[in-house]
Formats: C-alpha cells, sequence, structure tokens
C-alpha cells in the first residue's frame, strides 16, 4: 500500500505552516500544472509551505479518480482502497494548515473561491482571494477535502486549459500572499463587489437525453424560466435559484447546483447566515 503517497514537497523556511494542493482529481491539470511551476519559481518565501500533488497515480492516468473520488473520501482510510489511503495521508500532511486546494470546471472560465462559513476563517480567507464570487458547499457536500484547518477551494478555470493553469498560479500566488508566506497584495481589486452564495442542492439530469444549458452560471434563473433542455423537453425552474458549476457534461446525473445569493459583501454574507466577527 506504499503507492497512496501524495506527492509532497516543501519549500521556504522552517516548519511548514502552509499547504497548495493541486491534482486531487487526476483529470484536472491545471493545478498540478500550478504545483509544478510554483516549485521552480524560487519564491521568496516567509514562511514554509508544502506544494502538494495529491493523487499522483490518477493524475498520471488523466482520470478523475481510479477507485473513488479523492474529494468524498475524506477523512480517509489508511488500510482502505486507493484514494481512502491517499485522504488519510494528505490529510496527514496538511493537517491543521491553511490549505488551498485547486480545481477546475466544465462550467465557467472564470475564478470562484469555495468555503464553508461554519468555518470562518477559511471563509474569511476565501475572501481575500482575487474572485467575484464565494460559494459556500456547506449544505450539499459530503466528505470534501478537510484537515483541521482553513481549507479553501478555488475553481480556476476551464478543465485541461492552459487559461486555467494560469489562474491557479495566480491564485495559488495570491494565497501566499493573503496568509503571510508571500509578499505582496493577495487582492489588488479589493473595492470590487464580491457576491456570495450557499449551495442549496442538486440540479438532476433526466436519464438518456441530450442535453443544451440555457441558464448561465451565477445569473439568476426566475421561477417558470427554462434552465435547460432535455431532448425536446425544456427543464423549467420550479423556483428561483442561481446556477453555480452547471454544464451539460460537467456530470453524469445532475448539471450541477443551485444556490442563493447571501450578500455582496463579508459582512453582509456573515451576517445573513447568522455568524458573528
Amino acid at each position: 500500500m506504499s503507492d497512496a503517497e501524495p506527492d509532497v514537497t516543501v519549500h521556504g523556511s522552517g516548519e511548514p505552516e502552509v499547504a497548495v494542493v493541486g491534482g486531487i482529481h487526476g483529470d484536472e491539470p491545471s493545478g498540478v500544472r500550478a504545483v509544478e511551476r510554483l516549485r521552480a519559481a524560487g519564491l521568496p518565501l516567509e514562511r514554509g509551505v508544502k506544494l502538494v500533488v495529491a493523487n499522483p497515480p490518477a493524475v498520471a492516468a488523466g482520470e478523475r479518480y481510479l477507485e473513488t473520488d479523492l474529494n468524498r473520501s475524506f477523512p480517509g482510510d489508511p488500510d482502505g482502497g486507493l484514494e481512502e489511503r491517499l485522504a488519510a495521508r494528505l490529510r496527514a500532511e496538511t493537517g491543521g494548515l491553511p490549505t488551498l486546494a485547486l480545481h477546475a470546471t466544465h462550467s465557467t472560465t472564470e475564478p470562484f473561491a469555495l468555503a464553508e462559513h461554519t468555518r470562518p476563517a477559511a471563509y474569511e480567507l476565501a475572501a481575500r482571494l482575487p474572485v467575484r464570487r464565494v460559494v459556500d458547499p456547506h449544505p450539499v457536500a459530503d466528505g470534501d477535502f478537510r484537515n483541521g484547518g482553513p481549507v479553501v477551494a478555488v475553481e480556476a478555470g476551464c478543465q485541461g486549459t492552459d487559461a486555467a493553469a494560469a489562474e491557479a498560479e495566480r491564485q495559488a500566488r495570491a494565497f501566499l500572499a493573503a496568509v503571510d508566506a508571500l509578499p505582496g497584495d493577495p487582492r489588488p481589486d479589493a473595492d470590487r463587489t464580491r457576491d456570495y452564495y450557499v449551495l442549496e442542492g442538486a440540479v438532476e439530469k433526466p436519464p438518456g437525453a441530450d442535453y443544451e444549458l440555457l441558464a448561465t452560471n451565477f445569473e439568476r434563473v426566475d421561477a417558470g424560466e427554462p434552465f435547460a433542455v432535455a431532448g425536446d423537453d425544456p427543464l423549467v425552474a420550479p423556483r428561483s435559484f442561481y446556477p453555480v458549476l452547471m454544464s451539460e457534461c460537467g456530470y453524469a446525473d445532475i448539471f450541477g447546483y443551485r444556490a442563493s445569493r447571501v450578500g455582496r459583501s463579508l459582512d453582509g454574507a456573515l451576517a445573513a447566515l447568522g455568524v458573528d466577527r
């Protein structure tokens, strides 16, 4: 079982205090490329940083996973299947560290962050990144990457593109600046309005049809409005929602997720969610 090891390198001085992780899904090469570029960049790091490729076997195969989805395998099992063992090792390697997990998507070219408002340190850290949107996946997440520290995920753009790899590196550098590991301003556009969302549930696909998505991610779909076509049949929203991670091909059984918008500032979102700062 020694094959179940993330690829980990340590950079900077002192004990590792921060982590950047790519390759949780092996078919999302942008995060892996970003980690490799950071390793080669000779960054003037002011804290110890772990740079991690999470699932080397799946990355080598170009597959999302080989046995089970790593991002749904936490906290992991050292005696379990491949991804369960990798999850346990990844959690041990990054335990308690502020961590950025880099992903890519079929749904949008624009980067956005995901963090749980129930973990305020992660939620506030997400708000310090150069993104226009922060999404809380907590109501629908099951087994997402957690390590006892603040974990923020970023969807860096379209899966498999050079643009997503460049964006993943930009987000990683901003994250390192946000946690005082790298000099610089993590969010040069700090005055820009940001939108905060909470996922509410999945939007299922009818089986056995060709699909066309009519909705645009993060643009409101009103009740009674068609958001997709399955075969020749329009699919109509029973109530208003914001589409998140929606595409024809990103998931086998769902288009993506419906969300509500909870604020246009960090303070407003936290207040709407009942979180005292």
